[in-house]
């Protein structure tokens, strides 16, 4: 049993935009389960998505259709199981390379396996004609219909075992989400009882292999407020880093290079930025200001919001939104050290 993470990104005229969520795979010898959480979709009004599972070919990819996702709002929280019975046919099953969402105006959002760049715009939707080779000459007409109609029984007994089996586990996942829901609220109330504390609020639901790093960054969150209020720009000198960069900070400091909230804004905007008040330095984060997000980033140590209007940084292309709510999550950090101290 294979078990990964992938993230789900939009795509708009075959370019991919930006990251909207996440899934989760466990992938068999002989059938698989996928796990999809996604927010912030731009659905325009629409509630519904067509749920593709793909592979490349040539210069495209097929697409071979898994069913219909309703009431997207525009979040998507969605579990999908399927056999080889369900890729069409068998051999199919392992050329798999990841899914592909399309709500009805054909706009796309896709997660690929690898991670490399597939060209969605270029699908072709698959269909048992592709792989049906013509009858011999002079043989009965009849039998390609039999085979038509043979085809639809398995179908429709392939997507009712796979209802059957999703409704199965949606209903673990309710209850393990409950659990954790009950065990969140009790260690709240024990934690209130030795000391009074402002209330954390939770995340939407992610990796449970990011739970215990979210624990330990609440713990070393720094006992002082950050400021809140907006500070004008000629007080901070801004400096756009790299990732490998934060190497040069103290050694206390270079566990945050392994921060999953700082990873998930560098590998959207591909650079990080240093800013200095005069008095203290912080760590900034790009991304967009959103009540929802505050809560991710304070939960994972990143608890104050700077806008870009406010710095003085130049980005290219790729570095930048555009939004109004683009800036920087930012954290306190220790200065390097200076040569010659101690």
């Amino acid at each position: 049993m294979k078990r990964f993470i992938r993230y789900l990104y939009e795509y708009e005229q075959g370019r991919r935009l930006r990251n909207v969520g996440f899934v989760k795979v466990e992938q068999g010898d002989e059938d698989c389960v996928i796990h999809i959480h996604g927010k912030g979709l731009h659905m325009k009004g629409e509630k519904r998505l067509q749920l593709y599972l793909f592979y490349e070919e040539g210069d495209g990819c097929v697409g071979i259709w898994q069913g219909t996702v309703d009431n997207v709002n525009p979040a998507i929280n969605y579990q999908l199981y399927y056999t080889k019975e369900d890729t069409g046919v068998p051999e199919n099953f392992r050329r798999i390379n990841g899914v592909i969402l399309e709500n009805e105006s054909g706009h796309k959002y896709a997660v690929v396996w690898d991670d490399m760049p597939v060209n969605v715009n270029n699908m072709k939707v698959w269909s048992p004609q592709e792989v049906r080779q013509a009858p011999a000459e002079g043989e009965d007409a009849g039998n390609e219909q039999e085979e038509l109609r043979a085809e639809a029984v398995q179908a429709e007994e392939a997507q009712a075992k796979r209802e059957e089996v999703q409704a199965e586990q949606e209903e673990e996942l309710r209850a393990e989400q409950i659990e954790e829901v009950q065990a969140e609220e009790t260690q709240a109330e024990e934690a209130s009882m030795e000391e009074p504390q402002e209330q954390t609020v939770g995340i939407d639901p992610v990796q449970e292999e990011l739970q215990a790093e979210e624990a330990m960054l609440q713990e070393e969150m720094p006992q002082e407020e950050m400021p809140q209020e907006e500070m004008p720009a000629s007080r901070f000198q801004c400096k756009k880093i790299q990732r490998n960069e934060l190497a040069g900070l103290p050694r206390c400091e270079w566990r945050l290079s392994n921060n999953n909230f700082l990873l998930h804004g560098y590998y959207n905007y591909h650079h990080l930025a240093m800013i200095d008040d005069g008095e203290r330095l912080r760590l900034g984060v790009p991304g967009i200001y959103h009540p929802q997000e505050a809560k991710a980033a304070a939960a994972f140590g990143f608890p104050e919001f700077i806008r870009r209007d406010d710095l003085d940084i130049e980005l290219a292309e790729d570095e930048d939104n555009g939004q109004e709510q683009f800036g920087y999550w930012c954290r306190y950090v220790k200065r390097p050290a200076t040569p010659g101290s101690r």
